[in-house]
């Protein structure tokens, strides 16, 4: 999936699960198993296992054991990593014994870089604030994060394509002191296109990057700046909309719709379904503008059918794009999928 100009995010869709804090909660929603090594059996300890876009999950105890209760109602993701293997991703446990399931990570192969035969002229410097300002974001919010551990990204440009890549073999771990959160952010692909204007300016022109992320709380107890900024930034973001829209209560929550600059009943354009406990939406245009709060205006151009759970996650990903306000968000805006504006 591409990205234009004004910045289209990829929205991600992810599992929402609660963490199981008693090894004696009993139900059907339990997920209970064991990370284990491909190559010999043994067990993995100290392995992630979270839920993509949470603030959900726990590492793998010395026997590789793990116990999560899942949410109602959400679709899953399960993200399982341990440096020096693979990444497992779990989209659906529908097929799974969820009751003793075994992951087997593989080792990773030794890291090779890309073989690139022509020089790279840009200094790491250059290419590391590229890097930041289309990650973290380029507002006031991204000056108040941080990667600690940068020296694991690796950078290139490839003058003859005018293209920067960005790739690292373990998670970036960035603290975002906006929000109160530490995320590890598992940097799957990051590519930026330029191109020279009418004007002369070298400028980004596509943009693209896509992982999976886990929030911790910097504090046991979040200080109130940090919740009064959660607040801030929820209202009017795509997690708010989609929850929104599945809701069908867009206008209680200060959201209009405008098609061809005239402003239309809020459900003209969209066929809502019910559709195995998620909302099934149709787009019957190609393009529709939102505004939020009489103030922020955004773009939602959707290529097919999508699904939203009660969570307001939205799958696939690749089907709906955000330009606008929601357009611009990076991780230094970014809240974990299931953050309740009410707690």
């Amino acid at each position: 999936m591409k990205f234009n100009i004004q910045t289209v995010m990829r929205s991600f869709i992810f599992a929402l699960f609660t963490i199981l804090l008693s090894a004696g909660i009993q139900g059907q929603n339990v997920l209970q198993g064991t990370i284990l090594s491909a190559k010999d059996s043994s067990a993995i300890a100290g392995a992630s296992v979270y839920f993509d876009g949470t603030n959900l999950g726990d590492s793998s105890g010395p026997q590789g054991n793990f116990i999560l209760r899942k949410a109602e109602g959400i679709s899953s993701t399960l993200i399982i990593s341990s440096l020096g293997y693979q990444t497992k991703v779990i989209t659906s446990l529908d097929s799974f014994d969820t009751r003793n399931l075994k992951v087997y990570l593989t080792e990773s192969t030794e890291f090779l870089e890309e073989v690139f035969l022509e020089t790279d002229p840009w200094s790491r410097k250059k290419k590391l604030g590229i890097f930041k300002r289309e990650f973290l974001g380029n507002t006031p919010e991204a000056l108040q994060c941080k990667i600690k551990n940068e020296e694991v990204l690796q950078l290139v440009y490839v003058p003859s394509s005018d293209i920067l890549l960005a790739y690292a073999d373990e998670p970036l771990e960035v603290v975002n002191r906006y929000l109160g959160y530490e995320v590890k952010y598992n940097l799957e692909n990051f590519r930026v296109e330029f191109s020279t204007g009418e004007s002369g300016l070298h400028l980004p022109s596509l943009i693209y990057y896509e992982g999976y992320s886990f929030f911790q709380e910097l504090k046991k107890k979040p200080r109130k700046k940090h919740l009064k900024n959660r607040t801030k930034t929820f209202h009017g973001s795509s997690l708010h909309f989609m929850r929104s829209l599945s809701a069908q209560q867009l206008s209680e929550n200060k959201f209009q719709i405008f098609h061809n600059r005239f402003e239309i009943p809020p459900y003209r354009f969209f066929e809502i379904s019910s559709e195995n406990d998620l909302t099934r939406i149709k787009i019957l245009t190609d393009e529709l503008n939102i505004l939020y709060n009489d103030i922020y205006q955004s773009v939602l151009v959707a290529d097919d059918i999508f699904y939203i759970d009660q969570w307001g996650n939205h799958t696939p990903p690749v089907n709906v794009m955000f330009g606008g306000e929601m357009g611009h968000t990076r991780l230094a805006k970014t809240l974990p999928l299931n953050y309740n504006p009410e707690k």
